[in-house]
């Protein structure tokens, strides 16, 4: 009798369970039906040195690894055009998608590998709600630094064969009970309360251990299940999926035996008790250690598979998310052409088209929209040979490292002025250049914090010293000196505005030539300046155009 109501029980418990999940997962896939319908999403907050441990990892193991350094990241607020892209829903694919819009590899090796993936998840939605539902299931957790363990050597509980005697021990007594019950009983007592006193005061040295091993658990489970996923075009991914979890499986059943009475009812707390009883925590956790060491390989391929496969879903719905994308074509030619190329953080950007050369100087007024041109063609030109992905009609361009100098600032930490901190910038693009590593530059007002003579001298140097050595160069200035100075080695293209009833209007459109309009006394007089100031302003910039030297002052009466 009691035998059937286990049986029902259980079924019951099944049966309820079963029906859980399939209300839990139609909700799920009601958000997701509803976030690609209007492409836009709601994303989940991550700490950003979290998501980039993968990187993290990876430069720290590797000194030759290059990428877009901290500095270009910033200058182009990259880490804003990454949580626009990260519609990831593991932390895997979090800092998969990190680390892959900071690796730009010229010699392009995944991309095509990559491109199949996201036409893949892209144009297939039966296929990829069955993927979105698996990567939910493993969810996202801060801190987890899944990735060290393929890189890194996490060493085993020291004396472990000791933790394994101590847990027959309870054992022991019950058999010795057979024999003498009172000495049975105490030895059982004994053992129950010395295993209590070894949890306790050891476990505060694997609390942090365990809860990267228990996301590690989640990886491998949602490795076991993407190898069930029955589908034509998923049976390469599906069988190597299986191929890299068969080794590692039994990480499973050891992260169960650590995670036993976790949870919040009276039955957990009885369990919870068994675990520590049984130092359960201290013999899986090496356990799964060993399992993990002795298959780094199977567990790099399993963690970067899943990172693959959510970042690709991400990047599908990036590109369904914009009106216009395109894929770029690349060339050897040192040359970067496009078509309605637009800015990823602008709302209703302006467009614009070119056609640039090896060295190009761009020009124009205060606000004209340089800096916001050459940021996008940064940007744009980073997605490209990321995610093989542009804002834009059409683009050409020499795969190549993205480097920029642009929005400098003193650094107090390490004692540097505006004008150090400049200098130090604009050196690492010439560290790339005498490297012979293929590059696009992007400076934007090239030396502003220092005096005007040397300003203009210093530039000019660099900009021919560029234009003479490997790489593409784009430099924005306001300085029209160097549009004549530089007009036989740089293409010169500027940005203008007109000034209508008082107002000022940009059209914020790249045109052919040199600058030849100047704004910011116009601008003084618009904000109601004294009428004598913004007249002397004009008539110094008068003598200055004519005569090549500045009026001296006036001195006062």
């Amino acid at each position: 009798m009691l035998g059937n109501l286990a049986i029902v029980l259980i079924i019951v418990a099944i049966v309820f369970g079963g029906y859980h999940l399939l209300t839990k997962n139609k909700k799920k896939l009601k958000k997701f039906r509803e976030e690609w319908e209007s492409g836009e999403f709601l994303p989940r907050r991550e700490d950003d040195q979290s998501v980039s441990m993968y990187w993290e990892n990876k430069k720290n193991h590797n000194p030759n690894y290059d990428g877009v350094d901290q500095l270009t990241w910033d200058d182009l607020n990259m880490h804003t055009v990454f949580q626009k892209i990260n519609y990831t829903q593991t932390s895997v694919g979090s800092e998969y998608l990190f680390n892959q819009l900071r690796d730009i590899d010229p010699t392009l090796e995944n991309i095509q590998d990559e491109e199949e993936l996201y036409k893949l998840l892209g144009n297939n939605p039966a296929l990829r709600e069955e993927m979105l539902l698996i990567l939910s299931g493993l969810g996202k957790k801060d801190y987890t630094n899944s990735s060290s363990f393929f890189y890194e050597e996490y060493s085993k509980i020291k004396y472990a064969a000791i933790y394994v005697l101590l847990a027959l021990l309870p054992f022991a007594s019950i058999f010795l009970m057979f024999f003498n019950l009172k000495y049975g009983i105490l030895s059982l007592i004994g053992s129950f309360l010395m295993n209590t006193t070894i949890y306790y005061k050891n476990k505060l040295k694997l609390e942090n251990s365990l809860y990267s091993i228990s996301y590690i658990a989640s990886i491998i489970h949602t490795g076991k299940r993407f190898a069930s996923v029955k589908h034509p075009q998923f049976t390469s991914l599906a069988n190597k999926f299986k191929k890299n979890v068969e080794p590692i499986k039994k990480v499973l059943f050891l992260d169960r035996l650590a995670s036993i009475g976790r949870g919040e009812g009276d039955i957990d707390a009885f369990f919870e008790y068994i675990r520590i009883i049984f130092l359960l925590d201290f013999i899986s956790y090496n356990n799964i250690i060993k399992t993990i060491s002795n298959n780094k390989v199977e567990f790099h391929e399993l963690w970067e598979l899943i990172g693959q496969l959510d970042a690709a879903i991400a990047v599908a719905f990036y590109r369904k998310s914009h009106y216009t994308y395109c894929t770029p074509t690349f060339v050897e030619k040192e040359e970067l052409s496009f078509k309605n190329m637009y800015h990823p953080l602008i709302k209703n950007p302006v467009t614009n088209s070119s056609i640039l050369g090896k060295s190009t100087l761009i020009t124009g007024s205060n606000a004209s929209g340089k800096s916001t041109y050459i940021k996008a063609i940064a940007i744009n030109a980073i997605l490209a040979q990321t995610i093989n992905t542009v804002l834009a009609e059409s683009w050409t361009m020499k795969p190549s490292y993205i480097v920029t100098s642009m929005a400098i600032q003193d650094n107090v930490l390490d004692g540097d002025s505006y004008f150090i901190a400049e200098i130090k910038s604009l050196k690492r693009i010439i560290q790339l250049c005498e490297q012979g590593k293929p590059s696009i530059s992007f400076i934007d007002e090239i030396l502003k914090g220092t005096n005007t003579i040397e300003r203009i001298a210093a530039s000019a140097s660099i900009m021919e010293w560029l234009s003479l050595n490997k790489g593409m160069n784009i430099v924005a200035s306001h300085d029209i000196e160097l549009t004549v100075m530089a007009s036989s080695v740089y293409e010169n293209y500027h940005f203008s505005e007109s000034i209508e009833n008082g107002q000022v209007y940009f059209d914020y459109t790249i045109h052919p030539g040199p600058s030849k309009t100047r704004n910011a006394i116009k601008l003084l007089e618009i904000l109601d300046y004294p009428e004598n100031i913004t007249y002397k302003a004009n008539k110094l910039a008068e003598y200055f155009t004519e005569k090549h030297e500045w009026e001296e002052m006036k001195e006062s009466k």
